[in-house]
């Protein structure tokens, strides 16, 4: 029951993002950059799109996101084989990243908006607003610790950092709970490419952590993993890039 209400939605998914997709030749949103945010956040894709031989030099290639912009944390990039359609092409990128959403779990926990993959590049053009686009990087977010009666309490939310980490020296966060109601303020400092320290602070300050890092890269989606504690040494766990089930199926045994 399941896998055929799953591949109904997708199919609607992708004859949707079809019907609205314009082509390169047609948009007027501009050209993209290798500098865009897009690329910046996803740099796997923009190996692929800007540097790769085979994928840069294909006749059509598509990328899709989650939209709206704060639900931006996946991607599906696809590029042309054989005889295929620049139409064909973005239907691919949309299916791929349909799939890839649907796969990760339900994301009611963490957005108050529904989260659709839709086509924001074809060939190399825009074919959505550039206003519309992330020019931050989001993720949905989930933060585990004690209250202080010692049962374990969660808070679950998105995540909005406006650099990346391992770039820049210093990055800070911000989490917003479902609702959009800002909660929580940070700060990440990477000592190594992948990994290094944050410090968190919540609720005006009634809630403190602080502790170690990792990003971790691949399966089942690119995510940060932040353990410490609090002040009177009660653990906090903080998950970034994965829905609220997934980090507390992974993570949330605190």
């Amino acid at each position: 029951m399941y896998r055929s209400i799953l591949a109904a939605f997708l199919a609607l998914t992708v004859l949707a993002a079809g019907a609205w997709a314009q082509s390169a030749a047609t948009s007027s949103y501009g050209k993209t950059n290798r500098r865009d945010p897009i690329f910046l956040r996803f740099p796997e894709m923009a190996q692929r799109f800007w540097v790769d031989t085979e994928t840069m030099a294909a006749t059509h290639k598509s990328v899709a996101v989650p939209m709206p912009k704060q639900c931006a944390f996946v991607y599906s990039d696809a590029y042309t084989k054989g005889q295929m359609s620049e139409r064909e092409v973005q239907e691919t990128a949309v299916s791929n990243c349909a799939h890839h959403l649907a796969d990760l779990g339900p994301l009611g926990e963490n957005y108050g908006v529904a989260c659709t993959c839709r086509i924001v590049i074809s060939d190399e053009a825009y074919v959505v607003p550039r206003e519309t686009m992330p020019d931050q990087a989001y993720g949905p977010a989930s933060i585990f610790y004690r209250d202080p009666k010692g049962n374990i309490a969660r808070l679950n939310g998105v995540a909005r950092y406006g650099a990346l980490l391992g770039r820049d020296r210093s990055v800070t966060f911000a989490v917003e709970n479902v609702r959009g109601e800002p909660v929580c303020e940070g700060t990440f400092t990477n000592e190594n490419a992948n990994n290094g320290r944050f410090s968190l602070s919540c609720f005006n300050g009634q809630f403190n952590g602080s502790g170690t890092y990792d990003s971790k890269v691949g399966a089942p989606n690119d995510h940060i993993i932040a353990r410490g504690s609090t002040p009177n040494s009660q653990p906090v766990v903080m998950v970034i890039g994965l829905p609220a089930q997934l980090a507390a199926n992974t993570y949330g045994g605190i």
